[in-house]
């Protein structure tokens, strides 16, 4: 099931939460476990087991490591998890002919913090298989994350507490999520998913311009939105899921893009790999090593194929670069130069993660530096894949380019300033913002409801 199908919020939304308000709490633990199951096999039933396996025996795992913890045993159970979880990654990845099971990367990602953090008493063991699973199974997040820690939520599930504003604010987080993905996100894939389906980039400079830009945009889009789309379900749920993006297309380096993109990720990789190199540094060029093995597993974690490796490496090598003295000197230049230093590199990589092999990607760099050889006019009819621009598309582009920037705080800042704390300009204003959430969620249902379905493009991973 995916969050922007009719058949989610039309349906299961609004039956689920019928069943879960009302019910004392700890019944509210079985209501999410039943619903959680019932959203993974809503599409994906055949993986039902290998999920609930992969449940159990983290569960297990967890259980024995504490109890032979600082002993061999626990080592062996530790790298057993890993190793299994990671396998089954790999599997299903290089797999032609197995479907890519729903969030599976996000939930043995969660299953592997859990036993490393237990393992080094950062954590406690769960002892009740139940409350383990409802953190497992916690719908919001099996999709596309975020990647979630136990430890950050097992108080929250001992005690579930849900607050009216809690509700009513994780609504609103909810829809602008979904008109993120419905209306702007999936309005730019128009534009960048034919460019990049085609064989070869025979196309225009300012096509190819326009595609790339049109591709980063609809990826941040998509992927925050269904992050916004988690964080408040969950938050309606009566849980606080950290949260994953923070205008990450503001950044002066690649450092401090990765301190806003895919948050819960970055963060994995540097408590569960960086931090581990790094108690082991090699005496030469032991960090740089550090940080390009990093990059070059996170590239693998989006797919397993030379593109995403390359992907993984261009940042990789760019925060090594940051690193040195000339990079040091870059944090010191003019704003305007830091942003476009970091945008040229974020765009370089868009374009490998974008493409289908290195040979597209390398052809259509050219296409972005100019080069328009080969290139011959087609005649309207004979276009196809390739788009067409239209006022909608157009709307979206500068929606997209206005909302990458945080003009919510400043606009939120304007209008604290503009009420003067007065409570009756507040309410009227909420009114009206919550009555212009209404407009975007009908309209964003009715973008999903004619047009063909798009899943999220991180639920492939």
């Amino acid at each position: 099931m995916d969050f922007n199908s009719p058949i989610f919020f039309l349906l299961f939304l609004p039956v689920f939460f019928i069943l879960y308000y009302p019910a004392p709490k700890p019944l509210r633990i079985y209501v999410g476990i039943i619903g959680g199951l019932l959203f993974y096999s809503w599409g994906y039933a055949a993986y039902l087991p290998l999920i609930l396996g992969i449940t159990l025996l983290a569960f297990l795992l967890g259980l024995g490591i504490e109890r032979w913890r600082g002993h061999g045993a626990a080592s062996l159970l530790l790298w057993g998890g890993v190793l299994v979880n990671i396998a089954l990654i790999v599997v299903f990845k290089l797999s032609e002919d197995l479907s890519y099971p729903l969030g599976l990367s996000f939930l043995t990602f969660q299953v592997i913090a859990y036993l490393v953090e237990v393992n080094n008493k950062a954590g406690e063991a769960e002892r009740n298989l139940l409350d383990f699973s409802f953190y497992l199974l916690l719908f919001p997040k099996l999709p596309a994350g975020p990647i979630t820690r136990y430890r950050d939520l097992r108080r929250q599930i001992k005690d579930i507490r849900i607050e009216p504003h809690d509700a009513a604010d994780g609504l609103r987080r909810f829809i602008t999520g979904f008109a993120k993905k419905a209306l702007i996100a999936d309005t730019l894939g128009k534009v960048a998913s034919p460019v990049f389906d085609l064989s070869s980039p025979g196309i225009s400079p300012a096509l190819a311009w326009l595609a790339l830009v049109s591709f980063a945009l609809q990826l941040y889009f998509d992927f925050s939105g269904y992050s916004d789309m988690a964080i408040g379900l969950g938050r309606m749920m009566g849980f606080r899921f950290v949260e994953n993006f923070n205008f990450p297309y503001i950044s002066k380096n690649i450092g401090d893009f990765w301190r806003r993109w895919h948050i819960s990720l970055s963060t994995w990789f540097r408590d569960m790999v960086f931090y581990p190199l790094e108690r082991r540094r090699l005496a030469f060029l032991g960090q740089q090593v550090n940080i390009l093995t990093v990059f070059l597993l996170t590239g693998l974690w989006h797919g397993l194929t030379l593109n995403f490796v390359i992907w993984g490496l261009i940042h990789g090598a760019a925060l090594v670069f940051e690193a040195t003295a000339p990079g040091r000197r870059l944090r010191g230049a003019w704003a305007p130069i830091q942003h476009l230093y970091a945008l040229g590199v974020i765009l370089l990589g868009w374009v490998f993660f974008a493409s289908p092999t290195p040979a597209f990607a390398i052809d259509f760099l050219q296409r972005l530096l100019g080069d328009t050889r080969g290139l011959e006019p087609l005649p309207f009819e004979l276009t196809n894949p390739l788009p067409f621009i239209e006022p909608t598309f157009l709307l979206a582009l500068f929606l997209s380019m206005l909302l990458s920037m945080p003009v919510s705080g400043w606009m939120g800042n304007f209008f604290r300033d503009l009420t003067g704390g007065k409570l009756a300009l507040n309410a009227a204003l909420r009114i009206a913002a919550d009555l212009g959430l209404v407009f975007l969620f009908f309209a964003s249902v009715a973008a999903v409801a004619s047009a063909e379905f798009i899943p999220a493009i991180y639920g492939n991973f």
